[in-house]
């Protein structure tokens, strides 16, 4: 069984924390609202100015998804 914030990512939250990742941050209205409010609440991402950008966790969590 998977441990930590990335077992408890739906598939749309997992989605959205790749488009950040991809993009190097997104702004309010590129990502679900509720899909950044959750991603922000595990701690994988972290208001940026504008944007929101990947923690050090999010980044983990990215390599985790990107391993399969």
């Amino acid at each position: 069984m998977e441990r930590g914030p990335l077992a408890e990512l739906n598939p749309q939250e997992a989605m959205a924390l790749i488009q950040i990742a991809n993009a190097g941050g997104v702004r309010a209205g590129t990502v679900s609202e509720s899909d950044l409010s959750r991603l922000h609440l595990l701690g994988l991402v972290e208001q940026r100015g504008m944007a929101m950008g990947l923690t050090a966790t999010g980044i983990q969590a990215i390599a985790r998804l990107r391993l399969g």
